[in-house]
């Protein structure tokens, strides 16, 4: 039986400039028919389940210029009136009052990727392009989004009634709270009015992808509990499954959930700023959009207006996170674990913003690294607690000495705490910067448990684990975005001297760059869970340089890393996981974005 929870409200926020920020918690917006005295979890269940038709539509798709990609499917969001905000979805690029483009291509079979970009219109208010924005996303992905919400959200409550019930209560009470916040903060404040155009944009998703495609959508703000928003939690999860005591299971729960590799490297002679990302996680989340969120807000406040990042269907922040940003900064994170798990009573429904929102708004408004690390900070939750890594492109010049200041930030999040530093002196040291899922500073090594651990086994110790070993002995071999590609997808676990283990067999595939815990033997044995045999390893590749910077362009791979190893193949793993809409083999070749949008980039 899956947990019973009343149906709560979805607030109405009306969309003409004289309303913006100002609407009445006494207005609702309609529920849908299928979800009308239904609860909470059953509106889980994306009642329109989409086919493939959704990714055929293009042969009736309008090309305006010359140089559009026939590859990519088209459409625009369009005011049906002048004197209405109701917009429409119109086919191609072409109408009167255009708020929106969206324009996506599902390659995942043939890259591991599928590829979507939006960019909305001056002339029309911040809330109506937030919304437009979201309503081609959900449009255009729906099928992706089914795909990857029956790969990771569908049976997320199987067997964990008591856990599910204690969650959905704690969303939705952070969920009323947002909303109170939203309503009651004069919308002079530019922070809160950014955590509404976020709120925003995710319903434009939701009623993107469940309605259809001839429907009217008039604009509006949701905080009811939904499929969408489920999705957006990905890495809160694995916080929140400790701090409300849900119950370990070993049959598909990680040992060590989300570990990833980041790398920062200034190559010889300071020639170039190479910047890369190795998202690691279970296979069943390799349902993959490299996105570009293009908005026409006022570039004053927004230095951060545009944004280039590896994410997934129908999420709106990365999750990797890789984020390649208009403001002239990257921002990327690898995740920390909390061993002291007393931590998790700082965690609370209200007065807290979950990671995604904060490093959505952190990326939108921070100029600079010192100001994101100040931004993120604020309404900590205590959950997917992350070392980020901020670097400011503005900064640098090729040929020309480092900066000594304001160059490469960091900061490390704890239940209850975040603490950051200017790194640019460790950059200008030691040529390059790793992140590896392990805390740097002190404070916050020793408020999660990592001083323990670190003490106990060098898997945990910050510059003495296997990937630490890796990159302080091969980043000097890094010099261009190839040399960044092979390190970055490195593993030859079975001769790589830092792999070694007290293990039988004497190795684990999760010692390396990237990871790949499906290699290891079932019944092998390992020092810890985390060395053994996993759903669990590198899901990608991205990087970027000065010069691919400049158009928040990506490198990138899509998949495991093979080569010198097999490639991932569903049909011969004994990975037992859902995966809707994958490739069965994972081997594909690099690639670099080409963004259709024209980029502006403060450098």
């Amino acid at each position: 039986m899956r947990p019973q929870i009343l149906l709560v409200f979805v607030a109405f926020l009306a969309f003409s400039e004289a309303s913006l920020r100002r609407h009445s918690a006494s207005t609702f917006l309609k529920r849908p028919k299928e979800i009308e005295n239904s609860p909470v979890y059953n509106n889980y269940k994306l009642r329109e389940v989409p086919s493939e038709e959704d990714d055929e539509e293009i042969a009736d798709t309008v090309f305006d210029k010359v140089n559009d990609r026939p590859d990519y499917r088209r459409v625009s969001i369009c005011k049906k009136s002048q004197e209405s905000d109701t917009l429409e979805i119109i086919e191609g690029e072409t109408c009167e009052q255009k708020v929106a483009i969206g324009r996506y291509r599902n390659d995942v079979n043939k890259t591991g990727w599928g590829v979507f970009e939006v960019e909305t219109f001056p002339g029309f208010s911040e809330q109506l392009q937030s919304y437009a924005a979201g309503v081609a996303e959900g449009h255009l992905t729906k099928l992706q989004i089914y795909y990857h919400w029956q790969n990771t959200v569908e049976n997320m409550c199987k067997n964990q009634k008591e856990y599910c019930k204690k969650l959905y209560k704690y969303i939705q009470q952070n969920l009323d709270w947002i909303n109170k916040k939203i309503v009651s903060t004069p919308k002079a404040d530019l922070y809160w009015h950014h955590v509404n155009l976020t709120y925003t944009q995710l319903t434009g998703i939701h009623d993107g992808y469940r309605k259809l495609k001839d429907a009217e959508y008039v604009p509006n703000i949701s905080f009811l509990l939904n499929p969408i928003l489920m999705i957006q939690l990905s890495g809160e999860l694995i916080d929140l499954n400790k701090a409300l005591n849900r119950t370990f299971d070993a049959a598909v729960d990680d040992p060590e959930p989300s570990k990833c590799s980041g790398f920062l490297k200034a190559t010889d002679g300071n020639k170039d700023l190479l910047f890369s990302h190795v998202s690691m996680s279970g296979f069943h989340t390799m349902n993959r959009v490299l996105k570009l969120y293009k908005f026409a807000y006022d570039k004053k406040n927004v230095p951060g207006h545009t944004m280039s990042f590896s994410g997934y269907p129908g999420a709106l922040a990365s999750a990797d996170d890789y984020n390649l940003i208009s403001s002239g900064l990257a921002s990327i994170e690898t995740t920390i674990s909390v061993f002291h798990e007393e931590l998790y009573e700082n965690v609370k429904p209200e007065g807290q913003l979950h990671c995604w929102v904060r490093s959505i708004i952190a990326n939108r408004l921070a100029h600079n690294g010192s100001e994101w690390t100040t931004i993120f900070a604020w309404y900590n939750s205590g959950t997917y607690n992350n070392q980020w890594t901020i670097v400011d492109y503005k900064l640098f010049k090729p040929g020309q000495p480092l900066p000594q200041k304001d160059l490469l930030w960091i900061s490390e999040q704890v239940p209850g705490y975040i603490g950051s530093r200017d790194m640019t002196w460790f950059l200008n040291k030691f040529t390059y910067w790793p992140s590896y899922n392990i805390p740097y500073l002190k404070s916050v090594s020793t408020k999660s448990g990592f001083d323990e651990k670190g003490n106990s086994l060098n898997w945990w110790r910050w510059g003495y684990s296997p990937r630490a070993r890796i990159f302080h002995r091969d980043h000097n071999k890094v010099q261009d975005i190839d040399t960044l590609r092979a390190l970055m997808r490195s593993n030859d676990y079975t001769h790589e001297e830092f792999s070694k283990c007290k293990c039988n067999p004497p190795y684990t595939a999760e010692a390396a760059i990237s990871t790949r815990g499906d290699l290891n033997p079932i019944n092998g044995t390992y020092e810890i869970p985390g060395m053994g045999h996993r759903n669990h390893g590198s899901l990608d590749y991205k990087g970027t340089s000065y010069a691919l910077f400049k158009n928040l362009q990506l490198n990138v791979i899509g998949g495991p890393t093979y080569d010198p190893l097999p490639p991932f193949n569903w049909n011969t793993t004994n990975i037992d996981a859902p995966h809707f809409g994958q490739p069965t083999l994972w081997k594909f070749e690099p690639f670099t974005t080409q963004w259709e949008a024209k980029v502006e980039v403060d450098l």
